[in-house]
């Protein structure tokens, strides 16, 4: 049997920080990872030469001066070969056929909308005020006295404040238009809403061989610094002992203890691995199992013919729907919102694309039929209905980039089904447990659970994406060596 002071649930980005975090603290760390990938959802896969992203597509606040850099400071991130989206347009959000512009710098960004929405400057500077309040104090929620009810844009509502600071309602629609990259609904937090796109006004960046790149450089990292890292280990239980997590069972036999176990798995995926406890009561379990999770996505992936579709520096959002707040996907047309997103191109294509993303949200709902297939082992009902899917998502790309018709090679789908069976979030969903400011003691959670030394972390918790998850991370941490992490100064250097 090996044993470790920690042992980690999942090689995603908030298993890599966490398993990082401790491993500089000195900690023996051992992650497991299910699949032969690592990267969760940040992982890459590889088909005709080329190499595509599964949930990492660009990311803000990474530079000098920015909200995330003190995050990147401390995971070395910096020497990565970043790019910056164009200052002027870092996102086009298309709302009914008319195209608005989201340009760097909160200055610049508010003039922007002005001269879109001119009788709108007071609330759009409401807005910007907002944002820049939370980047002037992120990094408090790391600190062990932080309350969350003491932070006023966690409990109210985007939608509602929306409405009662904006006179139009299509800049209502539009200042949404970007946030395919967070669920909406009118109990979206400001705060979470912020987070979709406060850091990338800051500045917007793709990175060069996208989330792969930036994992196995976590990775390598955690390695180095004496951690373990096991790929095919997929945990088939958490023994419980005298109120304490005394094994780590995994599929081929093994078996693993630690002082501390830490999942970056869905907190409903880790309860359903203990199978016997005299710690975690039926309510516990019904609560986090009836927990909504947030939409899913549909991605069809495209390799183009060479020197033929020039490169966009910029992320694309098109909205069909007229309320984006409200929009039910997948009735009617299977394609309401699409983002089309350009991986960044090597350098000898000279500004030509080589592959394409669209991605449009999935309700579980439009999948769960086929829920009980595996990859490889599909319906013919199921790849018909992935076939329609793309199809309606490249008319829809080639409505606004015409020179995508003849000049596609190659095509690739993934579903909520794909997320599920290759990432194990639960319904394949996108962003985790759905966000309510209306009911924060439920939908976000500490890295606690009523196991004393099972944590959670990851994006389940309090915030998702890049800069969600490595602060997760590092608040996990934090819990795992008893606070100790506040010498750390993250945000304060």
């Amino acid at each position: 049997m090996q044993s470790y002071d920690v042992i980690i649930i999942g090689a995603g980005l908030g298993g890599l920080g966490c398993g990082y975090t401790l491993a500089k603290q000195g900690l023996n760390v051992c992650i497991l990872e299910q699949g032969t990938e690592i990267g969760g959802a940040f992982q890459v896969f590889r088909r005709a030469g080329h190499h595509f992203d599964t949930g990492f597509h660009y990311v803000g606040g990474v530079g000098q001066g920015e909200m995330m850099h003190p995050l990147v400071e401390y995971f070395n991130l910096e020497g990565l070969p970043w790019h910056r989206l164009d200052d002027d347009c870092f996102e086009e959000v298309i709302y009914q056929g008319q195209s608005y512009r989201f340009s760097h710098d909160y200055d610049r960004f508010i003039e922007t909308l002005v001269e879109q929405f001119p009788d709108d400057r007071k609330g759009i500077t409401a807005l910007v005020d907002v944002f820049r309040g939370i980047s002037d104090h992120l990094y408090d929620s790391l600190r062990p006295d932080w309350n969350i009810f003491e932070t006023d844009s966690f409990t109210t509502s985007a939608y509602r404040f929306f409405n009662e600071q904006m006179k139009s309602p299509v800049l209502r629609q539009v200042i949404a238009g970007g946030c395919v990259k967070s669920e909406l609904t009118e109990q979206l937090p400001l705060y979470a809403f912020s987070q979709s796109i406060n850091s990338f006004i800051q500045g917007s960046y793709r990175l060069q061989g996208g989330g792969g790149t930036l994992v196995h450089h976590i990775a390598d990292q955690f390695k180095a610094m004496g951690g373990t890292l096991i790929t095919r280990a997929r945990v088939t239980e958490l023994v419980e002992r005298e109120g304490r997590i005394a094994e780590v069972i995994t599929a081929d036999g093994n078996a693993y203890t630690a002082r501390t176990i830490v999942s970056n798995a869905h907190p409903a995926t880790t309860l359903a691995l203990i199978k016997e406890s005299n710690t975690i009561r039926n309510i516990y379990r019904r609560r986090i199992n009836n927990l909504p999770n947030s939409y899913g996505m549909f991605t069809t992936q495209l390799v183009l013919k060479p020197h033929t579709v020039k490169y966009r520096n910029r992320g694309i959002y098109i909205h069909e729907m007229p309320d984006i707040w409200h929009a039910n996907y997948g009735k009617g047309s299977l394609t309401e919102s699409l983002f089309i997103n350009f991986a960044w191109p090597p350098a000898e294509t000279d500004g030509w694309a080589t592959t394409v993303d669209l991605i449009s949200p999935m309700l579980w709902e439009q999948v769960a039929e086929w829920s009980d297939s595996r990859i490889g082992h599909r319906p013919e009902a199921y790849k018909e209905f992935k076939q329609r899917k793309a199809d309606e998502a490249i008319a829809l790309a080639m409505r606004y980039i015409p020179e995508l018709a003849g000049n596609i090679e190659k095509v690739y789908t993934s579903s909520p089904l794909t997320y599920r069976d290759y990432t194990g979030t639960v319904e394949g969903s996108a962003y985790g447990i759905r966000k309510d400011c209306d009911a924060l003691m439920q939908t976000i959670l500490t890295p606690k659970s009523p196991v004393p030394n099972l944590f959670f972390t990851g994006q389940n918790l309090t915030l998702h994406g890049m800069l969600g998850v490595l602060m997760a991370s590092i608040q996990t941490a934090g819990y795992v060596v008893g606070g100790e992490l506040k010498l750390l100064n993250i945000g304060n250097s």
